[in-house]
């Protein structure tokens, strides 16, 4: 990682020196795809980050590229010195949104024309660093770690996966050198901690305040220490196990709005707090049961948000009269829920729980088994129809083969027959306007002729009063 992504430029002597890394970094740039470097805007939306995908430049992107360089007067062969203006010299913000359709490579050879271009480059290609190999991502914290100005630039990080699931392996010195790497991020929004076990030691003081939170790490007194200190964090995803004794205060995560967690972490992280999206994660095929989601619901309605939608993500193995009496809690406690997900195969004891929702505006159905009866079209073409009579509020139910909506009109439709609808609807309208304007034109040719006539009368009434007076 760390000879993957340019180094500053400095001024030795008048000309342009680059670090001594440059050649590795020339030998690396074949391999950087590898590393799915994104670009995407510095400032991050927690709910839809507003990356742009990375990868090969369109012929369109890299004509627009190179007009760009010479449009500044720089020749991409020969780096010009920064001292060097133009009085066509492009704003950085203009520069800075056409380097983000960039690739790595590209952009490396776009940080060696210039003061300006190294910058703007270098700003692109740290503001996103994705999850990677433990040998990469160790040179890439060395290098976050001594060089404060490069990490300032980054505000999305991932570190680890599924292949790092066992982080005792990891020595004391890894650790440390991540926690310096952290304290050089003060503008750090988005970060995916994915190192399993009592890892949050690495965390502790750093100075970034996150808006969204993906980690895997265990939930234990030194983690919830920790993330009371992220006021401004709205999503937050727990992947790790639960430790007895870890709490929160009361005031702490006060801006969080989205959780997904198992029971025990829900349990501490969503009372008192304006939580509005739960997904509920039961890792265990045999905690979807009543007992385990009454507990539950009853303890994520205490949220101040209120809860609007709930999603449960589960294994099916229990019987489907295990599975629907522990669905029947959920309207009990949590009637006003307005968008709820399931991933389910069971269909027919549906409509007596959905009954008692007052307010059920969307209802997903998800299954990975293909063969079953929410992939037959035939079973389910009926459903939406039955389950509305049932609870009047729907307005979508996305299944595997289709996502069904309410017109007012025409009833439950798919959403391809909507766009058919829609697209006669379109043609009939485009017809009718086509006849309409035949019909203008008609009259207006009438109404011409209309009017010829009259000056020919007009013009004939006045010689025949020329004749008689002559």
């Amino acid at each position: 990682m760390l000879s993957s992504l340019p180094t500053p430029i400095h001024e030795t002597g008048g000309s342009m020196q680059y670090d001594n890394r440059i050649e590795d970094i020339l030998l690396e740039r074949a391999n950087y795809n590898s590393l799915g470097v994104s670009h995407t805007d510095c400032s991050c939306n927690p709910d839809m980050p507003g990356s742009v995908s990375s990868g090969e430049l369109s012929v369109e992107q890299r004509k627009a590229l190179t007009s760009t360089i010479e449009y500044q007067g720089i020749n991409s062969d020969r780096p010009r010195s920064l001292g060097t203006t133009s009085d066509r010299q492009l704003p950085v913000e203009i520069l800075d949104h056409i380097f983000a359709y960039a690739d790595g490579p590209s952009l490396f050879s776009l940080s060696t024309c210039s003061h300006k271009f190294n910058a703007i480059s270098t700003r692109i290609l740290y503001r996103h660093i994705p999850s990677t190999s433990l040998s990469r991502t160790v040179k890439c914290l060395r290098t976050l770690a001594s060089n404060a100005d490069l990490a300032s630039h980054t505000c999305i990080y991932e570190i680890g996966d599924m292949d790092w699931l066992n982080a005792d392996t990891l020595l004391d010195s890894f650790f440390r050198l991540l926690r310096r790497a952290f304290h050089n991020m003060p503008n750090l929004s988005d970060l995916t901690y994915l190192l399993y076990g009592s890892t949050a030691r690495a965390l502790r003081g750093a100075p970034f305040h996150l808006i969204k939170l993906t980690a895997s790490c265990d939930f234990d007194p030194a983690f919830a220490n920790w993330l009371e200190g992220q006021h401004t964090l709205r999503t937050a995803l727990f992947c790790g196990r639960y430790s007895s004794g870890a709490s929160l205060s009361l005031n702490s995560l006060p801006a969080l709005s989205r959780v997904s967690a198992s029971p025990l972490i829900l349990a501490s992280v969503v009372p008192g707090r304006p939580v509005r999206e739960i997904e509920l994660c039961l890792v265990h095929p045999w905690q979807l049961n009543e007992e385990v989601l009454s507990m539950t619901v009853k303890i994520v309605s205490f949220s101040t948000g209120p809860v609007r939608s709930l999603q449960i993500i589960s294994h099916l193995t229990e019987s489907v009269d295990t599975v629907l009496a522990a669905l029947r809690v959920i309207p009990s406690t949590m009637s006003t829920l307005d968008s709820l997900a399931l991933h389910a195969e069971f269909l027919a004891g549906l409509p007596p729980i959905l009954s008692s929702f007052t307010c059920l505006k969307s209802l997903v159905l998800l299954s990975k088994n293909k063969h079953d009866a929410l992939h037959d079209h035939i079973t389910t073409c009926s459903l939406p129809s039955i389950w509305n009579k049932a609870c009047a509020s729907l307005e979508s139910i996305s299944l595997p083969n289709a996502t069904w909506v309410r017109n007012y009109r025409y009833g439950w439709l798919t959403l391809k027959d909507l766009e058919k609808l829609l697209l006669e609807r379109e043609k009939a309208l485009m017809k009718r306007e086509w006849e309409v304007r035949e019909k203008e034109e008609a009259l207006n040719s009438e109404q011409r002729a209309l009017e010829e006539r009259e000056q020919r009368l007009v013009q004939q009434i006045r010689m025949l009063e020329a004749v008689g007076s002559g």
